[in-house]
This record gives C-alpha cells, structure tokens and sequence, in this order.
C-alpha cells in the first residue's frame, strides 16, 4: 500500500511540473509576470516566481489525486478568492494585449481566407472532447 502511494505521489510531482511548465510558458508567451515584475521592479525575482509556480502547481496535483481536505475559515477563502481574482484580471488584461496580434498575423498570413474553417476545427474539437468525456463518464 506504501509503495501504490509512492508511485502516485511521484507521478502526481511529475504531472504537476509538466503541467506547471507549459502554463508558465504559456504566461510567460502573453507577458503577465514580465509585466507585472516589471511594475513592481522585481525583474531579479524571475526564477524565484517561476519555480514557486510550479512548486504550486505540483502541490495543487498533489493534494487533487490523494483528496486531501484542507480547512479553511471564511477569511481563508475570501484571501484565496482575492489573489485568484487578482491573478484572473491580470491574465485577462495580457489576454486583451496579445489579440491585438492576431488582425496583423492574419494579414500577414493570408489566413483571413481559412479563418472559419480554423474556428470550425476548434469547435469541432471541443465538441468531440465534450462527447469523449461524457461516455468516459458514464452519461
């Protein structure tokens, strides 16, 4: 039983890093903590913000796969609620910066010709996905 527990909490650090990795390097594309180091002069602390990221991460997978029940009081989670809606109107803004791009890529592309059956494929993809997840389910 010790060693089934092992095995999951590595795989769940392994997934959490891997996880944690590609959502950094997807923030880090749209420029949310450059910009938001930059504004608090804290370029120097890059490495430190990128390795508790995904230190969180990771932890975030841990406590999910082995349901560990953290208790926390009201102020507890109105805290977590605030840095979440802090760190969600920060994305949003990035988000908002970098579709600025995407007129000027598709020009220069010539995607404006493709771009419906682009946003077909995407549909048809997460509609797909909906249907899989649902007979994985059992509904």
């Amino acid at each position: 039983m010790l060693i089934r527990h092992v095995c999951l909490a590595i795989a769940a650090f392994a997934g959490g890093a891997v996880i944690a990795g590609g959502y950094f390097a997807f923030i880090s594309l749209i420029g949310v903590y450059p910009k938001l180091l930059e504004k608090v002069k804290g370029n120097r602390h890059y490495i430190l913000i990128e390795c508790l990221l995904t230190y969180g991460a990771s932890l975030a997978n841990v406590i999910y796969i082995f349901n560990i029940r953290i208790p926390v009081t009201q102020i507890g989670l109105a805290v977590i609620t605030l840095f979440g809606g802090i760190f969600t109107g920060c994305l949003i803004g990035a988000l908002a910066e970098v579709l600025n791009v995407f007129p000027i890529i598709s020009r220069r592309f010539y995607l404006r010709r493709y771009l419906p059956y682009v946003i077909y494929a995407v549909a048809a993809g997460k509609m797909i996905g909906s249907i899989i997840g649902l007979t994985a389910n059992g509904l």
